[in-house]
């Protein structure tokens, strides 16, 4: 018995004829008609008494019976096929934008930590600049933005401040502590690596007076502290970007600082926030 057949069954009673069967099913009305005859064959009983031409058609007693039959196979069928395709529920996604410029070791400690507390969740991380990350976060592309944090406003955090310092290199002569510290004079005619996705703006950095040596500007923090590491010049950065073989330094009338934080779409779930605010604390 062919599932076709009960098809065609179905819609002629449904529709009350095999015109209108036809219509509906989009087949030529010859294939309904042979799909009935091929289905009374198989059932080995005629489904509709026929009363000749132009007085139409009706069910017999056990085609009526039948018909409640076929619908409900139609029906398991149809429920089965949509049982089978039906796609797995995903896993709830946490989007999480992070600054360029925090350091991938801070990045690496936060995901591997919400990772393994929420195992059920798909963590998700872009990179990007302030401005994007704010362009993301209103536009619904992320839930959360690590980022640069100016004012405390409705639905963002301060999670802590740091200052810009002068980073070099272990062998370096400025890797050693000075008493009185170092000043932009000591730094004239040295060798700078350029950060070209710093965040602060370059007046607030340097004097207008000092004349930087630039001899190399890195897009990405990582290649700029690995130069820095390897002593082919010094760089100013926020403190948290030193790695290993990095020393931190502070340079006299260096006054920056920057502001990190989280700001989220405010109807993130605030479980889900504390849990973010706290592994963030831990990376720190």
């Amino acid at each position: 018995m062919k599932l076709q057949h009960l098809r065609f069954f179905v819609s002629t009673v449904d529709c009350g004829g095999v015109v209108k069967a036809a219509e509906r099913l989009r087949v030529s009305q010859p294939a309904v008609s042979a799909g009935l005859k091929a289905l009374e064959q198989e059932l080995g009983k005629p489904l509709f008494e026929r009363k000749g031409p132009g007085r139409g058609t009706r069910l017999t007693a056990k085609a009526i019976e039948f018909h409640k039959e076929a619908v409900e196979i139609l029906r398991k069928c149809e429920a089965a096929r949509s049982q089978f395709r039906r796609k797995e529920a995903q896993a709830p996604k946490l989007r999480i934008g992070v600054l360029q410029t925090i350091s991938s070791r801070q990045i690496a400690v936060f995901s591997h930590t919400l990772a393994e507390e929420y195992p059920e969740k798909q963590l998700r991380v872009r990179e990007g600049g302030p401005i994007r990350l704010q362009e993301w976060l209103r536009g619904g592309q992320i839930d959360v933005a690590w980022t640069v944090v100016d004012e405390v406003r409705r639905n963002t955090r301060l999670l802590w401040r740091e200052r810009f310092v002068m980073l070099v290199g272990q062998s370096h002569r400025f890797a050693r502590k000075r008493r009185g510290g170092f000043s932009w004079s000591d730094l004239e005619g040295e060798n700078f690596i350029l950060r070209g996705a710093c965040e602060a703006p370059r007046g607030q950095l340097w004097p207008e007076s000092f004349r930087m040596k630039v001899i190399v500007r890195a897009e990405r923090d990582e290649l700029a502290m690995k130069l820095v590491a390897e002593g082919l010049g010094i760089a100013i950065a926020p403190e948290s970007l030193a790695t290993d073989g990095v020393v931190a330094q502070p340079v006299r009338g260096l006054d920056a600082t920057r502001s990190i934080g989280l700001r989220w779409r405010a109807d993130l779930d605030s479980d889900m926030l504390d849990a973010v605010v706290k592994d963030l604390k831990v990376a720190s």
